[in-house]
């Protein structure tokens, strides 16, 4: 199948609010095509980064997915429908203070550090357009952008920085606990991600000044029970979104 149809069936997915697409379709990608139909498809939808997840895949590279500026807000303001949506994720994100190049972030690893001003946590909607994820293999998900659909924030900075030990995760759905565990780190490391991408970033999403980059899911993928309000409790941070 040609990449123009690969990015046509997820934009009418997308448009639609469904999981209808054949993953298998996209499991013959390689990394290059799946970022080609990531970047179509965005460009499709008239759509723009609001902030980026970072992640690491099998073979150690650094990979990002955009999560569209449409739908990223403040706690207890984002409203979202729940017809694509799989789950949600609790994470901490870095706020760039400094734009940082992957020739810098090759150079010294202490430099992507620095280009950090300060952290902040956040819930990750997750939602595809695939009816079995799974068919669509490693690429397939890249080009669905790794099931990344909206993100929430919280906007005061987190004290504890990127550290997550000791640190436990509530989830409630309409006041009832779905989840609740420690927090863990979902890499070796609170910044390996961040570390992985920056040697090796994509020309379409750059890490720049102000920009923010969500580091991975520090509690799995939690299913979102019905519609109803979902409270994620973080340390101090506690954080709302509501799904009809």
């Amino acid at each position: 199948m040609s990449t123009e149809n690969l990015i046509a069936q997820l934009v009418a997915a997308q448009r639609a609010g469904v999981k209808s697409v054949n993953g298998a379709a996209y499991a013959e990608l390689d990394r290059t095509g799946a970022y080609e139909v990531q970047r179509g498809v965005m460009a499709a939808l008239g759509e723009e980064p609001g902030l980026v997840k970072v992640g690491i895949a099998a073979d150690g590279a650094g990979i990002v997915a955009p999560i569209y500026a449409s739908r990223v807000g403040l706690s207890g303001s984002l409203t979202l429908p729940l017809g694509s949506i799989v789950g949600i994720e609790v994470e901490v994100a870095a706020v760039l203070g400094s734009d940082l190049s992957a020739d810098t972030a090759r150079q010294d690893e202490i430099d992507i550090v620095e280009a950090v001003d300060h952290y902040i946590v956040g819930i990750e909607v997750c939602g595809t357009r695939f009816v079995d994820r799974k068919l669509a293999g490693a690429n397939g998900q890249l080009a669905d952008g790794l099931a990344c659909y909206g993100y929430v924030i919280d906007p005061a900075p987190r004290e504890a920085g990127a550290e997550v030990e000791n640190y436990d995760i509530v989830i409630e759905h309409n006041g009832t606990v779905i989840y609740s565990a420690p927090a863990k780190l979902p890499f070796d490391t609170p910044l390996s991600s961040l570390v992985a991408y920056a040697k090796a970033q994509q020309p379409a999403y750059p890490l720049k000044k102000g920009g923010i980059a969500t580091l991975g899911s520090l509690c799995g993928m939690v299913p979102v029970p019905g519609p109803g309000t979902i409270t994620a409790r973080f340390g101090n941070h506690v954080l709302t979104v509501d799904f009809v």
